[in-house]
């Protein structure tokens, strides 16, 4: 019984010691300096863009005028994106030249073309006969197609098979300036500017349409004949 006594004053005396031996809490340490950055990545490759169709140049074209519901409204667009199918390119981006005449047939869509979809186009064709002479005679049509003109007020309308030509009765002031050809680039610059009467145009008000074109037309050279 003796040994059991002292056996627990002992247990009892080395808990009371190892209590008392335990550590204070140390001092907050100092925040260490931050690191110096990493060096910049390498710019990644540029995304497939629609280079192909852009390549052959723009037609812009403004508009000036009163919308069917009596609101003034003016619009500028760009139509810059040619289809570049080979059965296409005559009618697209092609120029024919002869002795005394030289012709230009353009279009050009306002997004990439879409049979579906994306038919929005404005469509060019000049005719200059005894071009530089002083009987020089134009010929000049413009075709406005599926083209939304959109306000500021969250209205539109809708300008769909517009064709205007240099020789409609409804078609007055039409003029062409500052027009070249470059026959070794093949770039083809000129701006034109017409009014078209009320009865005349989808807005039943009297229209005004100018236009800045700068281009690059194909000559194609014909196929010999496997036959």
């Amino acid at each position: 019984m003796k040994k059991m006594y002292l056996k627990t004053i002992l247990i009892c005396c080395l808990g009371i010691f190892l209590s008392n031996c335990e550590g204070e809490d140390g001092m907050n340490g100092l925040n260490g300096a931050n690191g110096i950055d990493g060096v910049n990545g390498e710019n990644g490759q540029n995304g497939v863009g629609f280079d192909e169709l852009t390549q052959f140049g723009s037609i812009t074209l403004s508009f000036e005028g009163t919308r069917p519901d009596d609101v003034t409204f003016t619009d500028t667009v760009a139509f810059k994106f040619t289809a570049i199918e080979g059965d296409q390119l005559d009618e697209n981006s092609s120029v024919t030249i002869q002795d005394s005449e030289i012709n230009f047939e353009l279009i050009r869509f306002l997004s990439t073309p879409d049979d579906s979809y994306q038919e929005t186009l404005a469509a060019i064709d000049l005719d200059i006969t005894n071009p530089g002479q002083d009987d020089q005679t134009i010929s000049f049509d413009l075709e406005v197609d599926d083209y939304a003109i959109i306000s500021n007020d969250n209205k539109y309308f809708v300008i769909d098979d517009g064709e205007f030509s240099n020789t409609d009765m409804g078609v007055s002031n039409f003029s062409i300036t500052n027009y070249s050809f470059n026959e070794e680039t093949n770039n083809l610059v000129f701006s034109f500017s017409m009014d078209i009467a009320s009865d005349s145009n989808e807005t039943g008000n009297n229209l005004s349409i100018s236009g800045e074109v700068d281009v690059i037309v194909l000559e194609e050279v014909p196929a010999v004949s496997t036959r």
